[in-house]
């Protein structure tokens, strides 16, 4: 059995007060004032709290639960229309979609819930129909359209839909930026990046305009003749932005992937990154010319792209011959994959062989280096990824759009507890997979309940059992009960660490919804109602939104809870690590070290966050717990 020790709150008052040299003392009287309590009980079946009908339905929408600034959290659903209820499920508010509403069509991608400029007011955008991009402030317990906005992502004669939203503060300034995807093919923009007021995002002391991307423009800092081939997109069709820092200065990068076989990756003021030099032109045209990374085509094989951009012989590649990466729904992280301190670049991509038509023949993971030091492994394959892991062929579709299929957005993050973050995915072939830091397949699961389609939502990650090893929660959804009459395709499946099934629960009503049963969005793992508990919130196409409670589960562990990672949805964590910081509350101080100096004592306290560690020998102990007491002294 797992002790839980906790400490009273009088203790770590009064530790507080004591001179920085007598903190350690303090300590370790505080340590003897622990009362222990079982945990680690089986994970315990999920119990439907309510049913909300009539939503209308719901995509890719990951819901959120947040309190929006006020105290009380609320929980905001995504379909066409966004929906705001209390814990009571009272709604609240309700942003209506529709022809001369600020934004109009099914909300895709999951919105954005951020204090855009920081000033209290909590947004929640969202990427919509005809080139709309909407941020809506809460205030007076209401969802209002923000002034500036609806932002237009419309270019080139073109309002296509925005499939892609994500946020980050891109320069540092403390205010977050916003950037929207859009299904763009008419030879505009498919990149916007927006200011909190709507504007487009400019860097200062720029002689051209950082935003739309990629632009028809020439000369520097331009796209059309960009190492003289220039830079050019294609439809952005699936959540196929990310967002995190990919060299060695602090602002952030970020990752697009588009329906050209392509992936980018721009600098905040709208420059593409440049790829290794081992990476140049072949063309007779712009012979042994650089290339940023967008600028050419990943192909499956390593030593096709060694043959056709670093060595320049034989025959150019085609897909009839060789496999392709279409990046057509592509949803991008950035992540350390081999633990050095320097992130990469880790997307799904599906593989394409045969022309008229190109088929898939399976989903791959690449994982791509960043640019750091000399830039001389910049968009490289990670050491020991030269060889992509890959999925079985997909599933057959009775039609050819319905149901859609999944974006395969990774979720990466460390399940094992082995400090290495392991990549999880749902592909096209009716399974989940998961993989390890060194590309080496380590389970993969059957998802389709013995039904001819079945696909996979994005797999969460957060503790249900408070026993500090997380468990995984997915959705599923497949064909329309037009196709499928009678037949349950929406199930909510909780695994364990090793994918192993704990809990498969069919949704009481599956829909008549003509795009499918079941549910696509990422469901959503927080406690919604403050009684300790965890909800996992399910939205489905025609049968609303489900939500369940997990009795014995706490938000003790909550590693990647929501679609995308976190409510900026840009495919990173939903904590990031900071070192010391050994209780995962976001700060670092006495409560850390104790829990450190517990772990040098051989107790086995709960509730560690190993991403807290200081010294980069994975583990908690000695390093930890001097560190969070020279914070809490006031001496580092």
């Amino acid at each position: 059995m797992v002790t839980r020790l906790l400490y009273t709150q009088s203790a770590f008052k009064k530790a507080s007060l004591l001179p920085g040299k007598m903190v350690l003392g303090a300590c370790l009287w505080i340590s003897m004032a622990f009362t222990p309590i079982a945990a680690g009980a089986p994970v315990q079946d999920p119990v439907l709290l309510r049913q909300i009908k009539w939503t209308g339905t719901s995509w890719f929408g990951s819901p959120i639960i947040h309190d929006l600034g006020t105290g009380s959290r609320k929980l905001i659903g995504a379909y066409y229309s966004i929906y705001v209820w209390d814990a009571d499920f009272n709604q609240l508010s309700k942003a209506t979609s529709g022809d001369g509403y600020p934004h109009e069509g099914r909300i895709y991608s999951p919105p954005v819930c951020a204090d855009l400029e920081g000033d209290g007011i909590y947004e929640i955008v969202v990427g919509a129909g005809s080139g709309g991009v909407a941020a809506y402030e809460w205030r007076n317990n209401q969802l209002q359209i923000k002034s500036g906005w609806p932002a237009s992502a419309c270019d080139a004669g073109q309002c296509p839909e925005v499939r892609g939203i994500a946020a980050g503060d891109l320069n540092g300034d403390g205010q977050i930026e916003v950037v929207a995807t859009t299904t763009q093919t008419n030879g505009g923009a498919q990149v916007f990046t927006f200011n909190p007021d709507g504007t487009l995002y400019q860097p200062p002391g720029l002689d051209y305009n950082a935003w739309p991307r990629y632009n028809t423009l020439i000369g520097a800092g331009n796209d059309a003749d960009a190492n003289g081939y220039g830079n050019h997109g294609y439809g952005c069709f699936g959540l196929n932005v990310g967002i995190g820092n990919l060299d060695d200065d602090p602002r952030l990068e970020i990752v697009v992937t588009f329906d050209n076989h392509q992936i980018n990756v721009f600098y905040h003021d709208g420059v593409s990154m440049l790829a290794s030099p081992y990476f140049t032109n072949p063309s007779s045209q712009y012979p042994n010319y650089r290339l940023n990374w967008g600028q050419f085509i990943r192909w499956f094989d390593a030593q096709v792209e060694h043959d056709h951009y670093n060595q320049h012989t034989g025959e150019w590649p085609h897909p009839r011959d060789e496999k392709w990466l279409q990046w057509t729904a592509s949803p991008p992280n950035v992540a350390d994959i081999d633990g050095d301190g320097k992130n990469e670049v880790v997307c799904v991509s599906n593989v394409e062989k045969d022309v008229n038509p190109y088929d898939t023949k399976h989903h791959s993971i690449m994982v791509l280096e960043g640019s750091y030091g000399d830039g001389s492994r910049s968009a490289r394959r990670l050491a020991g990824w030269e060889e992509l892991p890959s999925s079985g062929y997909p599933l057959s579709k009775t039609e050819d759009w319905y149901p859609p299929s999944n974006p395969p957005a990774p979720t990466v993050v460390d399940i094992t507890g082995d400090g290495s973050p392991e990549i999880l995915y749902g592909a096209h072939d009716g399974y989940i997979y998961c993989t390890s830091a060194t590309a080496q397949e380590l389970w993969r699961l059957d998802i389709r309940h013995s039904r001819a389609l079945m696909y996979a939502s994005e797999i969460m990650v957060a503790d249900l059992n408070q026993d500090d090893t997380p468990e995984l929660i997915l959705t599923t959804y497949g064909d329309p009960d037009r196709l499928r009459p009678g037949q349950s395709h929406g199930y909510l499946m909780i695994l364990d660490n090793s994918g192993n099934m704990l809990k498969d629960v069919p949704f009481p009503e599956q829909g008549k919804d003509g795009n499918g049963k079941g549910a696509p969005a990422a469901p959503t793992v927080m406690d919604l109602d403050g009684d300790g508990d965890l909800e996992i919130i399910a939205q489905t196409f025609g049968a609303g939104c489900f939500v369940y409670s997990v009795p014995g589960s706490a938000e003790n562990l909550l590693l990647w809870p929501t679609g995308r990672g976190n409510y900026l949805r840009n495919g990173r964590p939903w904590a990031e690590p900071l070192p010391g910081n050994i209780n995962g509350d976001g700060q670092v101080d006495l409560a850390d070290a104790v829990l450190a100096l517990q772990v040098t004592a051989g107790l086995a306290p709960a509730g560690l966050d190993l991403s807290g560690d200081v010294d980069g020998d994975r583990r908690i102990g000695g390093a930890e717990a001097i560190f969070g007491l020279q914070k809490a002294a006031g001496i580092r």
